[in-house]
């Protein structure tokens, strides 16, 4: 069988010119002089050719006879190399729709295979801009500001050596101006270095729609983590444009209340009865339908009401319980029990409970409200805890995230201060604050370290209603604290020996008062 290529279809009339060509086999398909041709092929995107299939060429000219838009390729046909056959009838795939915040990757260069994010589309010159992070190479910058030549060996049979790939790092222009790589200047938001521009550490920069991947990107944990893109918002961006792995599929258990979202019996609600691979057995709220339901898993959402408790299942706060405040599509707000601020979350990720959350992490060695050490000289209290990090409120009362490896938890329990008044303050005392941003407001002593205190207010809802003070801006209810009762001041225990003179025994007998005098310590 030969494939042949037509010159020239009237542009624009391809299809049409295909469909004629199909009647007229039809109709003469009975007759003395059927046509032999075999199949007429369009290839889309191809302007102004068709490709004929037949056994002879002679069969070509007959099928073409008398079709007004191929009066110029009946005089002039081309025989398709057996290797280019395959290629014509070949099916390509459907790109996949870009758009703003979309992720892709990228072939070629020192970037391949990096993530990046679509920040603008330009589809009339086929360019997008993309936001990714840098790879600058400080090696041949620092060669080049010192006039080191950057090629090994100067004769002819040296091959010049291969550079490493650049690390992937947020652009620094304290660092570039501090090392004196070169000129760093401001255009508004952006940094502009050797020709790119960066803006909050991130490069961005225009590229050809061909040079990049866009079927299939899935964003790894660390990559997310270094474009600090919150988990839960991501999944959802990848499960609405379909990135999303096709065994990613909800799970559901025997007495959840669902809600049908796609199919001809949309926004039905029900219960599920019985969970297969699948699909999910569901019986129907209506009172109507008296006959259980079976529906495809994809097609269901959990369902929850306004006050439902319930617990989250999977991601940032798993673990997490706390009451639904209001429901919008897919997206669950609730109030968490632990942090006592609102949460979101998928609803597929959550589940009903009666139990409340404990507030310990997964190894059971931090719970919320313990006082941990970040650095040699700041420590901060756990007001949130997540799969793999902590949410800390440090001294200065700023929130951070750190990783549950990279703090250790501090026993303050006996740890004592003076407050405004010059009384002494530990924990579970009940203090109010006389100056600074909380000035007025009253709560429970959790943690004392140095010359800072963490307090519990139930009038403040942030953070769990921990705020840290400054001893000094405290002032203890209820009234003072002697020294002797808190036993804030420790006695030498030389003093109480039997042998020293104040003790009453030993000595010379006469007494001794060393009130005003000098003394000296030997070492």
């Amino acid at each position: 069988i030969l494939l042949t290529r037509s010159f020239y279809s009237k542009i624009g009339t391809e299809k049409e010119t295909c469909l004629t060509l199909m009647r007229k086999y039809l109709a003469m398909e009975h007759t003395d002089t059927p046509l032999q041709i075999k199949s007429v092929v369009v290839p889309e995107g191809l302007k102004g050719y068709l490709y004929i299939e037949s056994y002879k060429q002679a069969n070509v000219k007959q099928a073409m006879e008398g079709i007004g838009n191929l009066r110029i390729g009946v005089w002039k046909q081309q025989m398709v190399p057996i290797k280019e056959m395959t290629d014509v009838l070949k099916v390509v795939k459907d790109r996949a729709m870009l758009k703003k915040g979309a992720w892709v990757r990228l072939k070629r260069g020192i970037y391949k295979d990096d993530l990046a994010q679509i920040e603008q589309l330009d589809p009339s010159r086929s360019q997008v801009i993309l936001r990714m992070i840098p790879r600058i190479d400080f090696t041949r910058l620092t060669s080049k500001s010192t006039g080191e030549s950057d090629e090994q060996g100067g004769g002819a049979g040296n091959k010049r050596k291969r550079r490493a790939r650049p690390t992937a790092q947020l652009f620094d222009a304290d660092k570039i101006r501090l090392l004196k790589l070169g000129d760093v200047t401001r255009d508004r938001d952006y940094w502009v270095f050797e020709g790119n521009r960066y803006k909050d550490g991130f490069l961005i920069k225009p590229m050809a729609m061909s040079a990049l991947i866009t079927d299939g990107v899935k964003p790894t944990l660390s990559e997310l983590e270094k474009f600090e893109v919150r988990l839960e918002e991501e999944a959802d961006k990848l499960a609405s444009t379909g990135m999303v792995s096709q065994d990613a599929t909800p799970t559901f258990a025997p007495g959840d209340c669902v809600i049908v979202i796609e199919g001809g019996l949309k926004d039905l609600v029900g219960h599920v009865t019985r969970v297969e691979t699948r699909s999910v057995t569901v019986k129907p709220a209506d009172a109507e339908i008296k006959e259980d339901l079976q529906f495809d898993p994809n097609h269901l959402r959990k369902h929850f009401r306004l006050g439902d408790h319930v617990k989250v299942l999977k991601g940032e706060c798993e673990g997490d319980t706390g009451l639904v405040l209001r429901v919008e599509s897919n997206l669950i707000f609730l109030f968490s029990d632990l942090t006592m601020h609102e949460v979101k979350v998928r609803a597929n990720d959550l589940q009903l409970c009666t139990e409340r959350a404990s507030g310990v992490d997964s190894s059971g060695h931090f719970q919320f409200g313990d006082l941990v050490q970040i650095d040699q000289q700041t420590v901060g209290v756990i007001i949130r805890i997540e799969r793999e990090s902590f949410s800390l409120l440090n001294m200065h009362g700023k929130t951070v995230n750190v990783r549950q490896q990279a703090v250790v938890r501090k026993n303050t329990r006996n740890a004592v201060s003076l407050d405004s008044e010059q009384a002494n303050i530990r924990a579970k005392d009940v203090v109010k604050v006389t100056d600074g941003s909380f000035a007025g407001f009253q709560g429970e002593i959790r943690h004392i370290y140095r010359n800072w205190a963490f307090l519990h207010c139930k009038s403040v809802i942030e953070n769990g209603g921990i705020i840290a003070v400054k001893t000094r801006h405290l002032a203890r209810v209820g009234g003072t604290r002697s020294a002797s009762s808190a036993g804030f001041v420790a006695q030498s225990p030389r003093l109480s020996s039997p042998s020293h003179p104040s003790s009453g025994g030993g000595g010379d007998g006469k007494g001794w008062n060393g009130l005003g005098m000098a003394l000296r310590t030997r070492s």
